[in-house]
C-alpha cells in the first residue's frame, strides 16, 4: 500500500512542478514579472530556435525523401488554421455590425482622472462621473483626441458626456457632449462595448464621430 501511494503522488507532484515551470516562464508573481518579460533576450531566442528547428526539420525532410509528407502535414496544418478561424471573423463580423447600445443623452459632468498613452502608442483619457444609478463610473472617452487638443484634458479637468443608458455598459466609455464641438478627434474607441479592442481612426476634426448626422454609428432607439 506505501508503494501504491508513493506511486499515486507522482503524478500530483509532476504537475505541480510543471505548474510552477509555466508559470515563473510566462506568468510571474508579485513583484516578480515571469522570465520570458524579464529578459529582453529570452522571447528573441525562443522565436529563433523554433525557427531554427522548422528549418531543420525540412532539411532532414528533403534528405530522407519526406519531403511530400511534410508538404502535407503543412498543408494540412494551414487548412485546420483556416476552419479554426472563420468562426471567430464570423463572430467578429456580427457583433461589430449592429447599432450600439442606446445612448442616455443627459449631460454628465466627468471628472479626467488620467491621461496618457499606452503601451501600444494608442491614448487613454479616464474620467469619473455620476451615472443615471447615482453610482460613480469610470470610463474611458470613445473619441480619441487629436494630439493639439489632448493638453486640454488635465487631470481635474471637467467635460460634459453622454453615457449608455444601460448601466451595465457604464463603465465602458462615454462621449463627449455636441458643448465641445470645438475639440479636434482624430479617432474612435468603444473598447469592451460590443468586443474587446475596437477602435480605429477618423479624418482629423472637430465634433464627435458618433453624433454628427453622416455618422456610420448608430444607438439603438
Amino acid at each position: 500500500m506505501r508503494d501504491l501511494d508513493k506511486t499515486a503522488t507522482v503524478p500530483s507532484g509532476t504537475r505541480r512542478m510543471v505548474d510552477r515551470i509555466m508559470h515563473r516562464l510566462f506568468v510571474g508573481s508579485g513583484p516578480d514579472t515571469s522570465f520570458l518579460i524579464r529578459h529582453d533576450w529570452a522571447i528573441p531566442v525562443v522565436v529563433l530556435c523554433g525557427c531554427g528547428g522548422f528549418v531543420a526539420l525540412i532539411v532532414l525532410a528533403i534528405i530522407q525523401g519526406w519531403a511530400p509528407t511534410l508538404m502535407g502535414i503543412v498543408i494540412a496544418i494551414g487548412l485546420v488554421s483556416v476552419l479554426l478561424t472563420i468562426p471567430t471573423f464570423v463572430y467578429l463580423r456580427r457583433a461589430t455590425r449592429g447599432p450600439l447600445p442606446a445612448l442616455d443623452r443627459t449631460p454628465r459632468t466627468a471628472r479626467v482622472v488620467l491621461n496618457a498613452d499606452d503601451a501600444d502608442g494608442g491614448q487613454t483619457i479616464l474620467v469619473e462621473y455620476r451615472g443615471a444609478d447615482g453610482v460613480m463610473h469610470s470610463a474611458q472617452l470613445a473619441d480619441i483626441i487629436e494630439g493639439s487638443h489632448q493638453d486640454r484634458f488635465t487631470p481635474n479637468s471637467c467635460w460634459q458626456v453622454y453615457a449608455f443608458r444601460d448601466v451595465a455598459h457604464a463603465d465602458t466609455v462615454v462621449f463627449l457632449t455636441q458643448t465641445h464641438d470645438d475639440v479636434w478627434r482624430a479617432g474612435w474607441k468603444l473598447d469592451g462595448v460590443r468586443i474587446g479592442g475596437e477602435s480605429g481612426p477618423i479624418k482629423p476634426g472637430p465634433g464627435s464621430p458618433f453624433l454628427r448626422e453622416d455618422s456610420t454609428w448608430e444607438f439603438t432607439s
